[in-house]
């Protein structure tokens, strides 16, 4: 009996040491390469939302069918920044068509010094495709928390930094995680490698993510949004319906916290006369198709709108994709539509 459950024991041995073999092995890798390292298991990516520079709400929700590629940093980085920015104009170049379905991002940790306006100029100096955004310093820490990034101001004289409250004016340098984080077509975070990888080796892990077959669209896209206000505090949302999805769906209606109310119109011309009639049935998006709301034609009417925005929060119910919310630029008087 003894020497059953001696044997037993030993079998059981045996079969744990190859599982805890690949255990270790993970973890070691891990731990000797530093920051490179699969994500295992695969996990969504955590929460991302900021306004552009141009106003509009950039959501890293939204990016479903694309591989995005994320770094931080900030635009007075002498080093490592513009190695990091030069790496991804280089990855996009290999790409070639494929770099289509790629999304660089740059997310700024030095907000007090980073403009929105400055950032999008300096990202785009190195590709007009690329998305530099800023948050506050609030709503900072919590996305550094969740991407697991450091980020810490370094002043040359620490006596300087004791003796008087920090301005933007102050000299100093941000202790930050050099790394891309690359998150796949299905929005799951797949893998953090530093920013000292080499060019080939990115492009192969990026390539790999491309050929994956992406997540599958259900919901409804919004294209093309703006608005155009008067100064009577009315005015007209204009924007692209796109629908991928195999099924039929319909707008049934729209809310934004810049106006009294939002209905859905459309205008009729009767001859010389043009009849501006409510839709309250909704708008119809055909599955596989798409519905233009534009001047002339379908149209979502805002009603006492306050002040005069740059940009109106607006959200849409859809009946099978749900909410949708959006920021919406508005356009001064005069400006020619796009």
């Amino acid at each position: 009996m003894g020497g059953r459950r001696a044997q037993g024991a030993v079998g059981w041995a045996r079969r744990l040491v190859p599982a805890l073999a690949v255990v270790l092995l993970a973890v070691g890798c891990r731990r000797d390469k530093g920051e490179e390292f699969a994500v295992v298991p695969v996990q969504p990516a955590p929460a991302l939302e900021a306004p552009r520079a141009s106003g509009e709400l950039f959501r890293l929700s939204e990016q479903r069918g694309k591989v995005v590629v994320l770094s931080f940093g900030y635009t007075a980085c002498p080093d490592v920044c513009p190695t990091t920015l030069s790496q991804l104009q280089r990855l996009h170049r290999r790409l070639g068509a494929a770099a289509k379905e790629l999304e660089v991002v740059f997310v700024s940790v030095d907000p007090e010094r980073d403009s929105a306006p400055q950032l999008e100029a300096y990202v785009h100096a190195f590709h007009p495709r690329f998305t530099g955004l800023r948050l506050d310093a609030e709503a900072l820490a919590p996305v550094l928390s969740s991407w697991r990034v450091t980020a810490s101001r370094r002043y040359p004289d620490a006596a300087r930094y004791r003796q008087r409250p920090i301005t933007s004016s102050d000299s100093y340098t941000v202790d930050h995680t050099g790394a891309f984080f690359l998150v796949d077509k299905k929005g799951a975070l797949r893998m953090r490698l530093p920013y000292t990888v080499p060019v080939e080796r990115l492009q192969a892990e990026v390539a790999r993510l491309l050929s994956e077959e992406g997540a599958a669209e259900t919901g409804v896209r919004v294209e093309k949004a703006r608005a155009r206000l008067t100064p009577a505090q009315v005015g007209a949302v204009y924007l692209s319906l796109v629908n991928p999805s195999g099924r039929e769906d319909r707008l049934l209606g729209a809310e934004s916290a810049t106006a009294g109310r939002v209905e859905l119109h459309e205008v009729i011309a009767q001859g010389e006369v043009l009849q501006m009639h409510p839709r309250p049935e909704g708008f119809v998006v055909p599955a596989g198709g798409r519905v233009e709301l534009e001047p002339g034609g379908k149209h979502l009417m805002l009603y006492a709108v306050q002040a005069s925005p740059e940009s109106i929060p607006l959200t849409l119910h859809f009946e099978k994709a749900g909410t949708v919310h959006l920021t919406v630029p508005v356009s001064p008087p005069g400006v020619d539509e796009p």
